[in-house]
């Protein structure tokens, strides 16, 4: 038997819970088992060399062959402030929010799959629990699990259509090369899943895991809003990341997305999940947790009569630019009001809204240049000519705090790699910009409209000082591009 590299295989188990066990010279990975059916258990496992594999199962032993599968690039993990794939392809999150679309009828969710299709979507932010707040009303087909006959959820019955409905979701977005950000917890509940205990909790999530880990596509977000999970304290969700960092064989990645204040960093947290408008905080995120960091909602394309739900097109592309500007990444969500409450960021189906081909143009220009790194809120002039040199001693000399404030004061959506510079001017409608560039070298300078998704060269190859004339008008972008000579 011939297993791709990073795909899953599964093993039947006799009716009795047990572990697996998988090895390729030192590596070996325990595998736990999950109750698939009635009185059916599986094991599942991904492997990640090619090669011979051997595994044990109880009494069972056995081997198979790893071969490659061309195009697959295998988990996706953080490296530095940045995330690539094991094999070391960049990945650039440009997610989007659908918070239930697994828990609607199975015609909403085909209709989710094919507008995923064609949409500029990598990541998706997806809930286990069904949801309840405005426009979420519904009763879901199917739950998680069962009630014993006390009327209380048992973790040891799960509901076998929500979870065979659910790996269907899984594999389909996983040949549409879209990461699934599963989101364990949340406090939007009229049935009790957000006080369940930890007993119950950790029973759960061992299922889930059990379950789901294989999945070379998943990443674990803890919860959506933690702070508002009130049953839960931080000691409970630290205990919660360490559970599911131990479990999890694979150390897929693991985020907590917040209400107000960003999760503290912790060992087992890979990246920043963040809920915040302040965009220019992006730059002061990444210096304080050194991981990547995900504006997992910044506000959504929508006109609902609330104020996380009614951003204008431009807007959520403006916020977009300045977050990815200075080496963030920005999530997309959808709220146009409907009348039969079917919106893209709970319930998927269709898509409406202006922004999503503006994000993939957004996704593109990153894709073009790499990762970034946000340029210092007073850069130097490269030829030493720093007319900012005496406001950065200034600042030197003030506490830390409000060398902070200073950098939110003076930040600019700037940023920067070995072959690039990105400097997005948001709402700002200058007439002409003076960049200064390296003495030595050529350098193309590139004008970008973001709403236009247009791009015009101002400057072919120039070096030293230059003036760059802009349109007067919002939304527009630099993009610095080294030919020859010194990095930028």
């Amino acid at each position: 038997m011939n297993v791709k590299q990073y795909d899953m295989v599964e093993f039947s188990v006799e009716d009795a819970p047990s572990v697996a066990e998988f090895w390729q010279g030192e590596e070996r990975v325990r595998a736990e088992s999950f109750l698939k059916a009635k009185g059916d258990y599986a094991v599942r496992f991904m492997p990640d060399a090619l090669g011979e594999w051997r595994y044990r199962i109880g009494e069972k032993e056995g081997s198979f062959g790893c071969v490659p599968d061309e195009g697959v690039h295998g988990r996706v993990q953080e490296k530095g402030t940045h995330f690539c794939y094991e094999d070391g392809t960049p990945f650039y999150p440009f997610g989007t929010t659908c918070y239930a679309w697994t828990s609607q009828e199975d015609a909403l969710v085909e209709e989710t799959i094919f507008t995923l299709k064609t949409a500029p979507f990598n990541k998706i932010r997806m809930c286990i629990f069904p949801k309840h707040m405005p426009y979420n009303h519904n009763e879901p087909p199917y739950f998680p699990f069962e009630k014993d006959e006390k009327g209380e959820w048992d973790m040891e019955k799960p509901d076998f259509r929500y979870w065979d409905r659910l790996d269907r979701c899984l594999s389909a977005l996983r040949e549409m090369n879209i990461e699934a950000d599963i989101i364990l917890f949340h406090p939007y509940d009229r049935w009790g899943f957000s006080r369940l205990g930890m007993e119950k909790n950790l029973q759960y999530l061992r299922y889930a895991v059990a379950r789901l880990s294989a999945y070379r596509n998943v990443w674990w977000s803890l919860a959506n809003e933690y702070e508002m999970v009130t049953a839960l304290s931080l000691d409970d969700w630290d205990t919660i990341g360490r559970f599911i960092a131990e479990k999890d064989a694979y150390h897929h990645l693991i985020g907590v997305h917040d209400w107000v204040c960003p999760f503290p960093k912790k060992k087992w947290l890979t990246h920043a999940s963040i809920q915040s408008g302040e965009v220019r905080r992006v730059a002061a995120w990444k210096k304080e947790y050194g991981i990547p960091v995900i504006i997992d909602e910044f506000g959504y394309e929508g006109d609902l009569p609330f104020g996380w739900g009614n951003l204008s097109a431009f807007e959520f592309i403006n916020r977009a630019w300045s977050i990815a500007a200075v080496g963030g990444y920005a999530t997309h969500g959808e709220t146009f009001h409907r009348e039969d409450e079917v919106l893209w960021w709970a319930k998927g189906g269709k898509l409406y809204g202006k922004a999503p081909e503006r994000f993939a143009y957004l996704k593109s220009v990153i894709e073009e240049v790499g990762a970034l790194e946000p340029v210092s809120a007073l850069p130097q002039d490269p030829n030493g000519n720093d007319g900012n040199d005496w406001v950065r001693k200034l600042v030197e000399g003030f506490p830390v705090r409000e060398q902070w404030q200073m950098e939110l004061c003076f930040a600019e959506f700037y940023g920067r790699n070995e072959g690039h510079r990105i400097l997005y001017l948001g709402r700002q409608c200058a007439r002409y910009l003076e960049l200064a560039l390296p003495e030595k070298g050529e350098y193309r300078v590139e004008v970008i409209d973001s709403w236009e998704m247009t791009r015009r060269t101002a400057y072919e190859a120039a070096c030293g000082k230059v003036r760059v004339e802009l349109p007067a008008k919002e939304g527009m972008a630099l993009l610095v591009t080294r030919l020859s000579g010194e990095n930028l």
